[in-house]
């Protein structure tokens, strides 16, 4: 028992921290200071640049010219959020089992310096495969646990949606999503939606090995008016209901 003590004391997961911004100059200092005074430094940081129109990327790359463990892209053309995040996770990883990803949209930041020590210290504890919470926006906490009856009977795509920031996983269940079911019927990534597109298939494969975070760790920032709820909601709707038609996935087990 002291030698399990002791392991889980010593382990750190090694976080993979994915940051797609578009046009969030405004923003993404905020964003990126938040990630850099994390107490936890085990991480590394891989922001693109979805071909902004202003002046996100410098932004960007002046931060990220002094720090070895950020990795700046830029699009040539635009792909969508769901793409970027796609692409930026394909990103070869050493060891997928000792590897949490986490997303955070280049608009919003972290609540505070100890996210990432809180979250290391959730998956050894928990032995969870993924995590969602509460966060903040200007209408005070958001976030809620799914019911006992959603996970023990693969509900999710049923049931309302409450899978949302701060979104992490263990990056060897995001490698066991059927690429596929990322886009849609055109054979095209969705374009709205993301979320459930990200996040159902992995949650439906961790079963209970999951954790509601109530804490608010992220701050979402809900007056962007480019947010897609705002400019793109019947989109985002019809895109909804393409993913909850998708088949389920099975639980699957993973050491």
């Amino acid at each position: 028992m002291q030698k399990d003590n002791k392991y889980k004391e010593n382990k750190q997961y090694l976080l993979n921290i994915i940051v797609p911004f578009f046009n969030a100059e405004k923003y993404l200092e905020r964003c990126l200071n938040s990630i850099i005074n994390q107490t936890y430094k085990n991480f590394q940081v891989k922001l693109v640049d979805d071909l902004s129109t202003d002046s996100s990327y410098g932004v960007a790359a002046e931060i990220c010219a002094n720090y070895k463990n950020f990795d700046l892209y830029k699009n040539s053309r635009r792909l969508g959020l769901l793409h970027n995040i796609d692409n930026l996770l394909s990103l070869k990883i050493n060891e997928p089992s000792n590897t949490i990803d986490i997303l955070i949209d280049g608009d919003d930041y972290l609540h505070n310096s100890e996210v990432f020590n809180y979250l290391n210290e959730k998956y050894l504890n928990t032995k969870c495969l993924i995590t969602h919470g509460s966060f903040l926006t200007s209408k005070g906490v958001q976030g809620k646990k799914y019911p006992r009856f959603v996970r023990d009977f693969n509900l999710y795509r049923k049931y309302f949606w409450y899978a949302s920031h701060l979104k992490t996983f263990r990056h060897d269940l995001w490698l066991s999503i059927n690429k596929n079911d990322l886009l849609n019927k055109n054979g095209q990534y969705f374009p709205c939606a993301t979320d459930l597109a990200i996040m159902f298939p992995m949650l439906e494969m961790a079963g209970n090995r999951q954790q509601f975070v109530k804490d608010a760790l992220y701050v979402y920032n809900d007056q962007n008016p480019i947010s897609n709820h705002k400019i793109r909601r019947k989109e985002q709707i019809s895109a909804a209901k393409e993913i909850r038609r998708k088949k389920r996935y099975k639980k699957k087990i993973f050491v």
